[in-house]
């Protein structure tokens, strides 16, 4: 009797064992490692573009977004060079402004559409390797509505498109980087 519950004892220890080293494993292999010593966040001048006829409300910071993702998805293992990233483009337009009509000709008169754009750049450089490599990342959203939507409703449907579109960004960014940064890419024991 009991060598039946130290066996059951064992064999739940081996199971937690090989469960908790699983997740691990894939946290671990969730991480990109660059051999760089530094970041640096640099953003065009005016990159935040919103030509909208009314006040949106929305709480997505695309800025604060992609930091966190840099933060949590990117280590640096490396004694010198640098990853510099950058959002070029952020910008949100609606059929209502004057310039932009002609690029909703398809709605009806009482609809109104957005056009989101994202456009990312990250670039890494040692200039002591003599290796540099670029990813740039473009996503673009759409969004329509048709009849009387408040602005609550339109700002949470904005909302939730914009998260999806750096869902997309960041998906983009990560692939990018696998093919383009062959130069810099190490494991977590280099």
């Amino acid at each position: 009797m009991k060598n039946f519950f130290l066996n059951k004892k064992l064999i739940i220890f081996l199971i937690v064992f090989f469960s908790l080293s699983k997740i691990n494993y894939l946290l671990a292999i969730d991480k990109i490692y660059l051999d760089l010593a530094n970041v640096k966040f640099e953003h065009k001048i005016n990159f935040q573009k919103y030509q909208t006829t009314t006040q949106l409300l929305t709480k997505t910071n695309l800025e604060k977004e992609i930091h966190n993702w840099v933060k949590k998805n990117i280590v640096l293992k490396g004694n010198s060079g640098e990853l510099t990233v950058k959002i070029l483009d952020e910008s949100i337009i609606d059929s209502f402004v004057e310039e932009h009509r002609k690029k909703f000709s398809f709605l009806p008169k009482d609809g109104i559409a957005y056009k989101i754009n994202f456009k990312v750049k990250i670039i890494a450089e040692n200039k002591k390797n003599n290796s540099k490599g670029e990813v740039l990342s473009i996503v673009k959203g759409e969004k329509t509505f048709l009849g009387g939507f408040s602005i609550n409703d339109r700002s949470q449907a904005i909302d939730e498109l914009m998260n999806n579109m750096i869902r997309r960004l960041s998906v983009n960014l990560r692939n990018g980087i696998h093919e383009e940064f062959r130069d810099f890419i190490t494991n977590k024991y280099n």
